[in-house]
């Protein structure tokens, strides 16, 4: 077990040694992990443990807040957006909505102000989300598809998927005085946001809403901020708390899939900046 009773997740180990996964629901139902059907159809399954039970909380929809603090390469983008395209096809939900703040690296020594135009100042913060559409695109396309220019049919399919899903892009600087309405918000590299940038954007969502929050306290990029006073820090901070007017997910994805080179930098760098 990881946060509250109702954020569990779970092993079941019977005297045989045969083990069983399961997650609670906030009102303590168990949920058991049926990977045949809990995933079938998804392009892009999960791989290891954790992620199945992110992927599993994420589609049963139970859930209002989901917190994920997790390691570089874990799949945690992905994850959230195979699992809010497949809500949105059920007609649970009618758009995604990805919020990103717009801090810059100190080590790129840039400022967001100096770019000339919206579409270009924050271009450079949708390309983790771009990265993951077009991810999704290439395990979408079919044979005949191939027939155009790969980047370009890649493009289209991309393109075919924010239109089909309602994807947006929001800055939270667009944010004050919007209400967001039958919405599944993404919340990315959430390490970087105040607490009161949280406040903002979770403020404008309504009841018909699903927030994915998702970061890591390995990332941190904001000098003003650190492991112990940002956004999601204070959020996993409420998971291990009763909370009695809306549910709460909680869990940490520690394996990297991304590949051998994610592996190597989060070990070596990522610790030291956990332990700063």
């Amino acid at each position: 077990p990881e946060h509250k009773s109702g954020n569990y997740c779970y092993e079941f180990v019977s005297p045989d040694g045969n083990s069983a996964h399961a997650i609670i629901s906030p009102a303590g139902i168990i949920y058991m992990l049926n990977e045949e059907l809990d995933f079938r159809g998804l392009e892009v399954k999960p791989i290891n443990l954790k992620q199945k039970f992110f992927m599993k909380a994420l589609l049963s929809n139970m859930y209002d807040i989901h917190v994920i603090d997790a390691r570089a390469g874990s799949g945690k983008t992905l994850m959230a957006f195979v699992a809010a395209m497949r809500l949105v096809s059920k007609g649970s939900y009618e758009k995604i909505v990805y919020v990103r703040n717009s801090i810059e690296s100190v080590d790129k020594g840039a400022d967001v102000g100096y770019l000339s135009g919206n579409d270009e100042k924050f271009r450079i913060y949708n390309m983790a989300l771009y990265d993951t559409l077009e991810f999704i695109a290439k395990k979408r396309m079919k044979k005949r598809d191939n027939t155009q220019e790969p980047q370009m049919a890649i493009e289209k399919k991309v393109q075919e998927l924010i239109t089909k899903y309602n994807i947006e892009k929001l800055w939270p600087g667009e944010a004050r005085g919007r209400t967001l309405s039958n919405a599944i918000v993404i919340l990315d590299e959430w390490q970087n946001s105040s607490n009161n940038t949280t406040q903002l954007i979770l403020s404008r969502l309504d009841n018909n809403c699903k927030a994915i929050i998702i970061g890591s306290n390995r990332q941190i990029d904001n000098m003003y901020l650190n492991r112990f006073n940002n956004g999601l820090t204070s959020l996993l901070k409420q998971t291990k708390k009763e909370q009695t007017h809306i549910s709460l997910f909680a869990i940490e994805l520690d394996k990297s899939v991304r590949g051998k080179f994610s592996h190597f930098a989060d070990d070596i760098f990522g610790e030291s900046l956990k332990n700063a």
